[in-house]
């Protein structure tokens, strides 16, 4: 015999409906009649029984940073896969990147979800740190909290992240072991922690591996594929043809799509005139010509982990803090020249 109490999965099942659906019937949300109906005569056969009001609430909230980057669009797939696997129902507040923090804490607070998952902007800016701290130590008081990004001083919160620098690190050394010593950075801007630490990381290995050390190998032009333009643009511009870099980091794919498409307009050869490398290892990194040489943050495996860590806390009504570091794989492809063999540049 099953002694097992029916859940919200059952009675989605036995209704025929969405998991979203029952819990907004649950909730007193918007549904339709037909599909009312069917979630309340599911409840009723099945004997589904309410338990107190907060363990009613399934919402959890996940604040992302804009969908234009695909990063976050798989952090988001995997944080709701397992939100739904687990029989919560995932929000998502998706702000522009110029949102005020306070905003954003006074939308969580008014709707009161279960938990709450940050990513992107909201835990990354560097430019009002303060007021977010403030902020993020609100929100503990009011619900469980774990962030993707960099640890943030002075919160104590889950929080999950790649080390920022590992990419850049990991790549440098790859380019330089085929041979390559004159490497430009591009992309990122300075109001970002994520941005600040990759760029850091480059100087740094740019003097510990021998590279050539140049200011102007430096283009901070944003996180878009225009930035990855316009960085094209700004070195080409400003550098003598015998000082071109020969490779290139950008620091996400979509500069690095930015970057390819201006160097084929400038009639570069890629990668025999030119290597390039990014990261996030995005869902077109192996369709475009060449196929980008990338690093894998794993954000879907960072999504389900962070959202895992959520729900535990969630039902053991409990605050959660840890540090938990992910490990990066960088995926060779063509775009950065490994299949021409180890060659050395004057």
């Amino acid at each position: 015999m099953n002694d097992k109490s029916p859940t919200i999965y059952d009675v989605a099942e036995h209704a025929g409906v969405s998991i979203a659906t029952v819990s907004r019937v649950l909730s007193g949300g918007s549904a339709s009649a037909g599909a009312r109906s069917k979630v309340e005569e599911a409840i009723s056969v099945l004997g589904y029984k309410s338990v107190t009001s907060k363990q009613e609430n399934r919402a959890i909230a996940m604040v992302l940073s804009s969908q234009q980057n695909p990063y976050y669009a798989s952090l988001c797939s995997g944080a709701s896969s397992e939100a739904v696997r687990a029989g919560y129902l995932p929000m998502l507040y998706s702000y522009p990147d110029t949102t005020p923090i306070e905003r954003i804490t006074e939308d969580l607070l008014a709707n009161r979800p279960a938990g709450v998952l940050l990513a992107g902007f909201a835990v990354e800016s560097i430019t009002r740190q303060d007021q977010t701290r403030i902020c993020l130590r609100r929100l503990q008081q009011a619900m469980p909290l774990v962030a993707i990004g960099p640890p943030i001083e002075g919160v104590e919160c889950g929080s999950l992240t790649s080390d920022p620098s590992q990419c850049v690190r990991k790549s440098m050394a790859h380019l330089t072991m085929l041979g390559h010593r004159r490497i430009a950075f591009i992309g990122g801007d300075r109001s970002a922690s994520f941005s600040n630490i990759r760029e850091n990381a480059y100087h740094e290995e740019v003097l510990r591996l021998g590279c050539i050390d140049r200011q102007d190998y430096t283009a901070l032009t944003g996180c878009t594929v225009p930035a990855g333009e316009l960085a094209i643009n700004m070195l080409l511009g400003s550098l003598d043809p015998k000082d071109y870099p020969t490779a290139i980091f950008a620091i996400n794919d979509l500069v690095a799509l930015g970057a390819i498409s201006q160097l084929h307009r400038h009639h570069f050869r890629l990668p025999e005139d030119m290597a390039i490398v990014g990261c996030d290892n995005t869902f077109f990194a192996p369709s475009i010509t060449p196929s980008l040489t990338t690093v894998d943050l794993h954000p879907r495996t960072h999504g389900c982990t962070a959202m895992a860590e959520l729900i535990a806390a969630i039902q053991g009504n409990r605050m959660i803090s840890f540090n938990n570091n992910v490990e990066c794989s960088l995926v060779i492809r063509e775009s950065c020249g490994a299949h021409l063999g180890v060659r050395h540049f004057d």
